[in-house]
């Protein structure tokens, strides 16, 4: 599949942590054509290797789960409490659009906020806390959300439909981490007629906003003896930041993690990937520490230890319905760890 249409149907998918049955569905389809084998444990990881000349492990993780709401308490005229899943900023809150997963279906919503004709100036300017809002599917009792399927524990998503923007540029929901997801599709499929020295396991990972909870899991089970972490991170080229808080910035091609609040890259690794960018002439960036975390915090304190490379997109807005991201950037990412993947046999292993 293009990678464009990959990605918009990746990022359309409903999948917060915990609830990313859907995205899993979408990328099984594209690569247990090409896997070997593909296996979800029971946290709901799912793992497509391929099977190459030895049994040392390569992994490629991405995480398939997206910041999302879960439903806490549905009212007596039918508004809806609810608690955050990851890591949101409550000013995005009022006013915007939701879909809720039932058993049954999708139902749509509204975040609902006092409007500034009744709002004094100065609550106007502070921003709304979480436990004061209430999201509006337009009922009108308890009764009617529950005929709906609507209880506590009920998952949903900030809205965002994927949208093409001038210049190669994207905007929507998720690209942290289906961008991440895409590329490791992309990449897979780069290996799909190849025997490579190594066995290829490519982990598409669940929960790691709630913590990497997924990736501990799954980097115990898979056992790698390498690793590539490709992901979706803080873009801060918009106005109001200053250059020092600006983690990474767009279209100046992947970005590599020196050190974040998980993990510091190993030297080793990251003039690997450096001297990689540079042969292949694939344009790259260092992410300013300490900002962030990924998988990689995991995966690198897994057994005996892993040697752990992250490559990112960066992506301004992100925990948002309305991230923006560059292809061209992406399309750096893909090219460094299919390039990465071919150098270490020669280089790491």
């Amino acid at each position: 599949m293009e990678l464009k249409k990959l990605l918009k149907d990746l990022c359309n998918a409903f999948g917060p942590s915990g609830f990313e049955e859907d995205v899993r569905a979408l990328i099984r389809e594209q690569v247990e054509p090409i896997a070997d084998k593909v296996e979800e444990d029971a946290l709901g990881n799912m793992t497509a290797w391929k099977k190459g000349e030895s049994d040392r492990v390569v992994l490629i993780d991405a995480h398939t789960d997206e910041v999302g709401i879960m439903i806490s308490h549905v009212d007596d005229k039918g508004f809806l409490r609810f608690a955050t899943l990851g890591g949101w900023d409550a000013r995005q809150f009022p006013g915007t659009r939701v879909t809720l997963k039932t058993k049954s279906g999708f139902v749509p919503g509204a975040i609902g906020f006092t409007p500034p004709h009744i709002t004094k100036p100065e609550e106007r300017s502070k921003a709304i806390p979480t436990e004061n809002l209430a999201i509006d599917i337009g009922v009108k009792s308890k009764d009617e959300a529950a005929e709906l399927g609507i209880v506590p524990g009920t998952p949903g998503i900030l809205d965002g439909p994927f949208v093409s923007l001038p210049g190669n540029r994207a905007m929507a929901k998720a690209f942290d981490d289906r961008a991440g997801c895409a590329a490791a599709i992309k990449v897979m499929e780069e290996f799909s007629d190849t025997k490579l020295p190594f066995t290829l396991a490519v982990n598409f990972a669940t929960s790691e906003e709630l913590g990497l909870r997924g990736a501990k899991v799954s980097s115990y089970r898979i056992a790698p003896e390498i690793a590539l972490v490709l992901e979706t991170t803080t873009a801060g080229d918009f106005p109001g930041v200053p250059g020092h808080l600006s983690p990474c910035i767009m279209s100046d091609g992947v970005a590599l993690t020196v050190a974040d609040r998980t993990m510091l890259t190993s030297p080793k690794m990251l003039r690997f990937l450096q001297e990689v960018a540079q042969k292949n002439e694939i344009p790259h960036q260092l992410k300013q520490p300490l900002f962030g975390g990924t998988n990689a915090g995991e995966i690198h304190l897994s057994r005996s230890g892993v040697l752990t490379g992250v490559l990112a997109v960066p992506g301004r807005y992100i925990h948002g319905p309305s991230s923006v991201i560059d292809l061209h950037d992406l399309d750096c990412m893909i090219k460094l760890a299919i390039a990465a993947i071919k150098e270490i046999p020669k280089r790491l292993m």
